[in-house]
């Protein structure tokens, strides 16, 4: 005999309790909710007072102008715990059209983390009653086990004193906080000026905040105005991003502005760029609509459930050299306070915060794992603020809050925006380094060097020795540097791109190069802090001896150079549809032969090879299948002083100058190391040649290939 029972499940009343002191995380959070409230009530102004908060018995006021509650709404919504009613549809309020922030139906609880007791008044716009009920959570949870047997007195009164009419207010009493200090307040203060976006600059929802005690006043008067330094950063980037109604690819504007205040000869010719109809270039193995990674732009599927993105960033140079000239002098401490209270890149919707991204010990971007990957490439979280703004009405079904609103649940449409907004402050990085690099020259009181080439600066060096008569001094030295250097510089072009930690360290070897020379051509040069630095040059090439090793030179031709690094790609031009033309294998130019090592030669070619199949396959992209893609590599023995080896497409062109794109870390290409046209540059140096950037009429080449044309050019063999 089977005996069935039927129950009903029930709900303690202690569950409020739980609800309240553990779906939300802090007092600012708590408030939070309640600001959030007023925001979809439409109020264009909240005020928030502290009261009688250091005398033990507090309380905190949170008033409003918005549209208030109708007693139903009182009853079927705000009564109810987990309530549906902004959940059903997306809600867009009357008068203001605002996209409702709240839809988890458990703000109310917030106010029980802050306090045991509340008294709500509200008034609905157009009525002349409004509510007013009282809750002590203490008392309410004692007087029944279970949840749905609470119940609470309202009254409809004509006594509500809102100076329009209409709008809710709520003093919370009995606060469960019992000791206020400086730095509690302060937090709470800060956070509540951090909810709405303080780069949208925006009056429709002001939040005031006020004391009616004078030191708790004076605490809440010293949190400063978010980001009152912004427009001083030295790095500022601003962008929007959406889908494109012309074509596949997403529509990106952007604007790069280098802003060295106050910084005297600072000059750089990639200050206050804009584009207004470009592309987002990305890296696609991390975006999940992404089939496969051979796609270079952003395309409109990958903004599914996202649709639009606009941010800002701004990044500082925490040095005190720097700082005084940006700021003034006796600034410092100031300005770093600042830079570490507002770090972060923080999400916005509808101008309004969404927590916890940016705070302190939230790093969404990675930023500072980046910086730790590669220091020279990226800017850290502590040097950097920003905000990122999405339209609620876009997102409000794929970008999900938890319930604790401590962050969005990482589905994938997260997962996409924080990939894509990664790439977007990536190309940040990557258009500001060569600024920062003339910063950090200015910082150590050096001359930036446009030029690359070691031996050059050697040779410069000892033109210095020799006029202040110390070239008997430090030849020994000098000679056993250039030795060490040479071999060092061997062994990481025969490692290729693999040798990319040799590559960092010969890039530190030139600017050391450089701080030596800037103390040598000063008036009274100090010879023992130069054999310092010359003999921690030499520590820094000694650690490397182990791994040196002499390259082998021999005669090769070049058509043997161009077949091989060819062979390399021959599949990528058939996948993206090239046209190569080889006018030395159909016998229309003439070959030759140079002096060199065979392997780092075909490196260097198929460096640029690689560079120039991305470039054109990318402007295939941004144009359609209508652009055919094209490569022309041949030889030259008339227009330059040697026989050359020249590589032309018809891509997009070089987007940086020569003097930079052989500079390390100098690249545009999405999570690229940029140090593969330096890495041709030393090949060529190496052996006796060099790297020309030119135009396609230097060297007669078919008015098609307008985009990137490079000659390699090789002394001539006798």
């Amino acid at each position: 005999m089977n005996d069935i029972s039927t129950y009903n499940i029930k709900a303690s009343s202690h569950i409020i309790t739980l609800l309240g002191d553990e779906l939300i995380g802090s007092n600012s959070l708590a408030l939070f909710e309640l600001v959030k409230n007023s925001y979809d009530a439409d109020a264009s102004k909240v005020s928030i007072t502290f009261n009688n908060l250091l005398n033990g018995d507090g309380s905190i006021i949170i008033e409003d102008n918005g549209q208030g509650m109708l007693p139903e709404i009182v009853k079927n919504a705000w009564l109810v715990i987990g309530t549906d009613y902004k959940r059903k549809e997306i809600k867009v309020s009357s008068h203001k059209k605002r996209t409702s922030l709240g839809n988890k139906g458990v703000g109310r609880l917030a106010v029980h983390h802050l306090a045991n007791s509340i008294l709500l008044e509200t008034q609905s716009e157009g009525t002349m009653f409004g509510s007013r009920l009282k809750i002590n959570w203490n008392d309410l949870i004692k007087s029944n086990n279970f949840i749905d047997g609470l119940s609470v007195n309202v009254n409809n009164t004509a006594n509500t004193r809102f100076r329009d009419g209409h709008g809710t207010k709520i003093v919370l009493s009995e606060l469960r906080e019992k000791r206020w200090t400086k730095a509690k307040i302060c937090e709470m203060v800060d956070k509540l000026q951090n909810i709405k976006n303080p780069f949208s600059h925006t009056d429709d929802f002001i939040i005031e905040i006020s004391s009616n005690e004078s030191k708790v006043k004076e605490w809440i008067d010293s949190v400063k105005s978010p980001f009152d330094l912004i427009t001083s950063s030295l790095f500022q980037f601003k962008f929007k991003l959406h889908k494109s109604k012309i074509n596949d690819n997403c529509k990106f504007s952007w604007s790069y502005k280098f802003n060295p205040t106050n910084i005297p000869l600072i000059k750089t010719s990639l200050a206050n760029q804009e584009k207004s109809d470009d592309f987002l270039p990305i890296n696609y193995k991390d975006i999940i609509s992404s089939l496969t990674e051979e796609r270079k732009l952003l395309k409109n599927e990958d903004l599914n459930g996202i649709e639009y993105i606009e941010g800002e960033f701004y990044s500082y140079i925490l040095d005190s050299k720097i700082i005084n000239y940006t700021f003034g002098s006796g600034s410092i401490g100031r300005v770093k306070d600042f830079v570490s209270s507002n770090a972060g890149i923080k999400i916005f919707r509808d101008n309004m915060r969404v927590f916890n991204y940016g705070e302190p010990t939230d790093d969404w971007l990675g930023l500072d794992q980046q910086k730790m990957k590669r220091a020279a490439s990226h800017f850290a979280k502590g040097q950097t603020t920003g905000a990122i703004n999405l339209r609620l009405s876009d997102t409000s079904k794929t970008l999900l809050e938890k319930t604790n609103r401590e962050g969005f649940i990482e589905n994938d449409y997260f997962n996409n925006l924080t990939v894509i907004v990664q790439s977007i402050f990536n190309f940040f990085e990557r258009l500001s380094i060569s600024d920062r690099e003339i910063i950090k020259a200015f910082s150590n009181n050096i001359t930036l060097q446009k030029k690359i080439g070691f031996s050059e600066s050697i040779n410069e060096l000892e033109s210095k020795l020799k006029k202040k008569n110390l070239e008997n001094e430090f030849a020994g030295v000098v000679k056993k540097v250039k030795h060490d250097y040479d071999n060092m510089r061997d062994v990481m072009l025969n490692s290729g791109m693999s040798g990319l930690n040799l590559t960092l360290i010969f890039h530190e070897v030139e600017r050391e190069m450089g701080f030596i020379n800037t103390d040598i051509s000063k008036r009274y040069c100090n010879v023992e802090n130069i054999k310092m630095r010359i003999k921690g040059l030499m520590d820094l090439l000694e650690k490397f001896t182990p791994l040196m090793k002499k390259n082998t030179t021999s005669r090769i031709k070049a058509s043997a150079i161009i077949e091989h690094a060819l062979s390399i790609h021959i599949n990528r031009f058939s996948f993206h549809d090239i046209i190569l033309s080889e006018p030395l294998k159909s016998g229309d130019t003439w070959d030759f032969e140079v002096m060199g090592s065979g392997g780092l030669l075909m490196g260097a070619l198929s460096n640029i090879i690689d560079n120039a199949i991305y470039w054109v396959s990318r402007k295939k992209e941004e144009i359609g299948n209508n652009f055919q893609p094209a490569i022309r590599i041949t030889t030259d023995l008339e227009n330059f002083d040697g026989p050359a080896i020249v590589i032309a497409d018809n891509g997009s062109g070089f987007q940086l100058p020569p003097e930079e794109v052989i500079l390390p870390f100098r690249t545009l290409k999405p999570n690229g190391m940029g140090v593969g046209l330096y890495y041709v540059n030393l090949v060529m140096e190496m052996s006796g040649g060099k790297l020309l950037f030119i135009n396609k009429e230097d060297a007669n080449l078919p008015d098609a290939y307008s985009g990137a044309c490079l000659a390699l050019v090789f002394k001539s063999l006798k």
